[in-house]
């Protein structure tokens, strides 16, 4: 099936007041992704960065619309040269576009970048599992059991931010666990891209339980020592998030159209 041609893009800048995020979990996530990367003394740039990220991947905006460096900068409290250089970063991570002549903008996925990125996540994931299963601690893997089966508990509440924190820091102990440097890093900016796709599942009550039932398989298997069961799951998993994703942007593409 071949995707539609996107919809123009709004004029304007992003609004920052039109969306409520939650501090405390967008700040987690971002530590989760970036942690291991961050300097001890973050800069202007790096301040401007992490506020920028969190509202581009946090917010529900699904139209492409320009992002504005004189209004970061007045939101923020810094000059536009951090601005700049934090949108400059954001461009090389794949979720701002540059445009030479129109100055930045949100990017829009594409049905074949939801390919692309899903497709390269489940091949570094489980090779980011299958160097991890020796060197993870079991503990760490029952106590990540412990809070799904929390979040299992309350899901009759739509436990959202419990949920997320559950769904990233599971991710993010297979992926550091690795000891790949250049592998994490890589997957920390595959993840920037996608991580709006998962908040947006928490829509969907149901998906949330799929995705519980998912992780639990992946760490059993991984209790039983058993690596090849385990990235099979891990490799299924990614697959049922990609169908949803997929789901998700025809059923936009013909609401729009």
């Amino acid at each position: 099936m071949k995707a539609k041609a996107s919809v123009e893009p709004e004029e304007g800048s992003v609004n920052w007041n039109a969306h409520v995020i939650d501090e405390n979990l967008s700040a987690e996530v971002f530590e989760l992704l970036w942690g291991h990367d961050r300097s001890a003394i973050p800069t202007a740039v790096d301040y401007a960065y992490e506020q920028i990220w969190k509202q581009l991947v946090f917010s529900n905006e699904r139209k492409e619309q320009r992002l504005s460096d004189v209004t970061f900068a007045e939101k923020l409290g810094v000059s536009r040269t951090p601005v700049r250089q934090s949108l400059e970063r954001l461009v090389q991570d794949g979720l701002v576009r540059s445009d030479p002549r129109r100055g930045f903008w949100t990017r829009v996925f594409t049905v074949q970048d939801i390919h692309e990125i899903y497709d390269l996540r489940s091949a570094l994931e489980v090779l980011a599992l299958r160097l991890a299963a020796p060197r993870l601690d079991p503990e760490d893997l029952r106590s990540q059991l412990d809070l799904l089966y929390n979040v299992r508990e309350q899901l009759d509440q739509r436990p959202i931010s419990l949920f997320l924190q559950c769904d990233f820091r599971l991710h993010t102990l297979l992926i550091r666990a690795s000891g790949n440097g250049r592998l994490i890093n890589y997957l920390s900016t595959l993840r920037s891209q996608f991580s709006m796709f998962q908040i947006k599942d928490t829509m969907y009550p149901q998906r949330m339980e799929a995705a519980l039932d998912d992780h639990e398989q992946i760490l059993l298997a991984l209790l039983e020592e058993n690596i090849d069961k385990a990235a099979a799951f891990l490799a299924e998993h990614i697959a049922h998030a990609k169908a949803h994703v997929l789901a998700d942007i025809f059923e936009e593409q013909e609401i729009s159209s």
